[in-house]
C-alpha cells in the first residue's frame, strides 16, 4: 500500500529499497577438542570444520585465545617422528635446548606474516604464519594457562584482496620459529607424550581455543530502505 502523504506541499513516501555492497563481521569460536580425534590424535596439526560456509572474506582477526601451560606441551618432528617433552624447554631440530617465549599459529592458505630464516640460510618464508602468541602465563587460582587478547598484546589480523571466495574449514598448526618449513609442530597433553601406535593421546588432551572475527562482503538492502522520507537519495 502506498503510504504517501503531503507534508507542507512535499510528497513524503517510503524510499525505494536499494542494494549496496557492505562488510559484515561474524565471530567464530574454535576449540581444538572439536577436531576429529581419530584422525588427528594431537591438537598441534589438524583440520576443523566451520559452522557455515563464509563467502567473500576480506579480513580475519584473532580476537582472543587460551592455551595450556607450556609445561604440558611437546614437540613433534616430522623428520624422525620423535615426540620430545618440553616441560617447559623445547629441543629444536638440532637437539639444542631453547627457551620459548612465543609460538606461532598457522592457518593454511590464510597466512599473511613473513618470517626470517633460521641460520641466515637465505630461504624465503613469505606468508608463513597467521598469528604470534607470547607465552605469558596467567592463572585463575588453580590452573595456569596462556591467555591472548588483542587489546593487550600484538594485534593479529590478515586482510585479503581479492576477497576469499569460500571458507568452510581451517587447517590449524601450532609451531615454534625453529619448526618452519613444516618440520614439526607443538601440541599439548595432560602430561604424557601422544602415541599414535596406542591409538592417540595417552595422556589425554589439554586443548586450546581460538576466537576469530571474520569480515566478509555482503550484497544487501540499505539499513534505511523502509523509512519514510522526502529525500530521493541517500548517502
Amino acid at each position: 500500500m502506498n503510504q504517501a502523504f503531503d507534508y507542507n506541499g512535499v510528497v513524503v513516501a517510503q524510499s525505494a529499497p536499494k542494494k549496496v555492497l557492505r562488510t559484515v563481521k561474524k565471530t567464530i569460536h574454535i576449540d581444538s577438542a572439536d577436531r576429529d580425534t581419530t584422525k588427528y590424535f594431537t591438537n598441534g596439526d589438524f583440520w576443523v570444520y566451520l559452522p557455515r560456509n563464509y563467502s567473500n572474506i576480506v579480513s580475519i582477526r584473532l580476537k582472543d585465545a587460551q592455551f595450556p601451560s607450556m609445561a604440558n606441551s611437546f614437540t613433534h618432528l616430522y623428520s624422525n617422528g620423535q615426540n620430545i617433552p618440553s616441560a617447559p624447554v623445547f629441543a629444536n631440530d638440532q637437539g639444542i635446548s631453547v627457551s620459548i617465549t612465543y609460538f606461532l599459529v598457522s592457518l593454511e592458505g590464510l597466512n599473511k606474516v613473513d618470517e626470517t630464516s633460521i641460520g641466515a640460510n637465505r630461504s624465503t618464508f613469505t606468508d608463513s604464519f597467521f598469528a604470534k602468541i607470547p607465552t605469558t602465563i596467567m592463572s585463575n587460582g588453580s590452573t595456569s594457562f596462556i591467555a591472548y587478547n588483542d587489546h593487550s598484546a600484538l594485534e593479529n589480523i590478515a586482510t585479503y584482496s581479492p576477497p576469499i571466495e569460500n571458507l568452510d574449514r581451517l587447517h590449524i598448526t601450532i609451531r615454534t620459529h625453529s619448526q618452519q618449513d613444516k618440520t614439526g609442530f607443538v601440541y599439548w597433553t595432560n602430561g604424557a607424550v601422544a602415541d599414535p601406535s596406542a591409538g592417540g593421546n595417552t595422556g589425554g588432551a589439554a586443548n586450546f581455543n581460538l576466537t576469530l572475527e571474520v569480515e566478509y562482503l555482503e550484497n544487501a538492502f540499505t539499513d534505511f530502505s523502509s523509512f519514510e522520507t522526502r529525500l530521493s537519495e541517500r548517502s
